[in-house]
C-alpha cells in the first residue's frame, strides 16, 4: 500500500478535501444534530460546543502521519460544505470508510457519490487490498449507501458494533479491489 498523502478529490457533483479550521463551525453544527452523531460510532451527543476543531487539527496530523485520509464533502458548484468522509486502517478491521451527511442534505445521493470516490481513490492511489466497513442494524439508510458504492453484503455480527456503553447489530460490508474492478467493466 501507498502513504496516504493530502489530497483533493473531484467527482460529478462534489469536492473532497482535507477540513481546515475554517471548516470547523459547519462541521459542528451538522454533527451537533442528535440524528447524525447516533448514526456513528464515534461522534458524541451533545457535541462539546467549540471541540470540533480539535477534529481538524487531529485530521490534519493523520494525513501528515499517513494513518487516515479525511475529507469534508462540499457541493462542486457552492463549495458548501455538506458532510464528511475517512478512510483508515483499522488493524482489526482492515480498511474502512466512516463518513456523515448533515441532515438538511440526506437523500440526495451525496454520501453515495463520496463513498464511491473515495473507494476509487482507496484502489487506485493507495493500493488498498480490500475495503470492509459497517452501520448500526438501525441505518439501513447507510447500508443502502454501501450498496449502491458497490460494496458487497458480508454479514451481520449480533452486538458487534457499539457506541458509547450501548451495542448493536453490526451489518459489514465490502469489496475487494479486483472485485470492485470487475464491477467497474460491467458497468
Amino acid at each position: 500500500m501507498k502513504s496516504i498523502v493530502p489530497i483533493v478529490l473531484h467527482s460529478e457533483r462534489l469536492i473532497l478535501r482535507p477540513p481546515v479550521p475554517e471548516d470547523a463551525e459547519a462541521i459542528e453544527s451538522f454533527i451537533s444534530d442528535r440524528r447524525v452523531a447516533e448514526m456513528t460510532a464515534l461522534i458524541p451527543h451533545p457535541y462539546p460546543k467549540g471541540s470540533c476543531i480539535h477534529w481538524v487539527h487531529l485530521s490534519e496530523q493523520q494525513w501528515i502521519e499517513g494513518k487516515k485520509a479525511s475529507f469534508v464533502i462540499c457541493l462542486r458548484d457552492s463549495g458548501e460544505l455538506v458532510g464528511a468522509i475517512s478512510i483508515f486502517n483499522d488493524s482489526d478491521r482492515h480498511n474502512e470508510v466512516g463518513y456523515w451527511i448533515g441532515v438538511p442534505h440526506w437523500g440526495q445521493g451525496y454520501a453515495t457519490e463520496a463513498f464511491r470516490r473515495v473507494i476509487r481513490y482507496a484502489f487506485e492511489d493507495l493500493d488498498f487490498p480490500v475495503i470492509v466497513t459497517y452501520h448500526f442494524i438501525h441505518n439501513p439508510a447507510s447500508g443502502r449507501v454501501m450498496q449502491k458504492a458497490g460494496l458487497l453484503y458480508l454479514g451481520t455480527t449480533p452486538l458487534g458494533a457499539s457506541r458509547g456503553d450501548q451495542c448493536f447489530d453490526e451489518v459489514r460490508y465490502g469489496i475487494a479491489a479486483g472485485q470492485w474492478r470487475t464491477n467497474l467493466a460491467t458497468i
